[in-house]
């Protein structure tokens, strides 16, 4: 027996004989970084129990930072890195992501005021703030706002949402990647690249990056997609999982802290 074995069986024979001599005490372990610790009945996450999926959740949102985002101006991040929208974790400048299907919705923003007007279900009102409220539960498509001024693009913008799962992070919630006014060019190629692909929405998966452009109204960060190949058979089935729990339930987005491109 080398030297070195001889202090580690020394060393291991101290150690229970400490144990022994506390009567019951027994050796304490540190979690692992990482490793999910769910100890629920069937698997589920302990002391959910009474959070309604259908009206207690809201679903983060991959922001997009731009110049006057909150993060940005923080010193927590750069114009065109990727971000949770609640949980304002900085995400980098890419992320890899499975998405579960699409669901639109149509917003409007106000510089100074944000959120000002929102259709959940892209046909009808349902949220507006109280300069707005003559328009609750009128069609999304009869009002003011939704029509062009000329070269002006619609006010109340439609906006393509794909709940989601981060590659990086896939024991986690859903997160939607969510495109409207100067995104819609990248949210059309997803939905685009998806029904080319043949398959189901989740069996492929693509990467979320951006592009800083200039133009007269100024300089904005700009999302774009690309495929990056057919998920494994563990990513599929527990994109599906998320998928089936998911699908029939009105979903709210996190959109109240949406930096837009008011000049686009």
């Amino acid at each position: 027996m080398t030297e070195e074995k001889k202090k580690e069986k020394k060393n291991g024979a101290k150690t229970q004989a400490k144990v022994g001599e506390q009567g019951q005490e027994v050796a304490k372990k540190e979690p692992v970084d990482g490793l999910a610790r769910i100890s629920g009945k069937d698997g589920k996450m302990a002391g959910t129990e009474g959070i309604d999926m259908q009206e207690d959740i809201i679903m983060p949102r991959v922001a997009i930072l731009q110049g006057l985002s909150q993060m940005v101006v923080d010193g927590k991040g750069k114009m065109g890195d990727l971000a949770d929208s609640l949980s304002k974790e900085n995400l980098g400048q890419e992320i890899i992501f499975i998405p579960l299907f699409l669901f639109k919705t149509r917003v409007m923003f106000e510089p100074g005021k944000g959120l000002v007007m929102m259709s959940r279900d892209n046909l009808t009102v349902t949220m507006a703030i109280e300069e707005y409220q003559d328009r609750m539960g009128k069609s999304c498509d009869e009002i003011a706002e939704s029509q062009w001024n000329g070269k002006e693009a619609p006010k109340l913008s439609k906006v393509f949402n794909f709940p989601a799962l981060n590659l990086a992070k896939m024991e986690e919630f859903p997160i939607s990647v969510s495109f409207l006014r100067t995104g819609m060019k990248a949210g059309r190629t997803l939905a685009s690249l998806v029904v080319r692909g043949a398959e189901d929405i989740f069996a492929r998966k693509y990467k979320l990056t951006t592009s800083i452009e200039k133009n007269d109204k100024g300089t904005f960060a700009i999302p774009h997609v690309e495929l990056v190949g057919r998920c494994t058979d563990e990513e599929y089935n527990t994109a599906k999982k998320w998928y089936q729990t998911l699908k029939m339930k009105p979903i709210d987005v996190d959109m109240k802290n949406e930096q837009p491109n008011f000049e686009d």
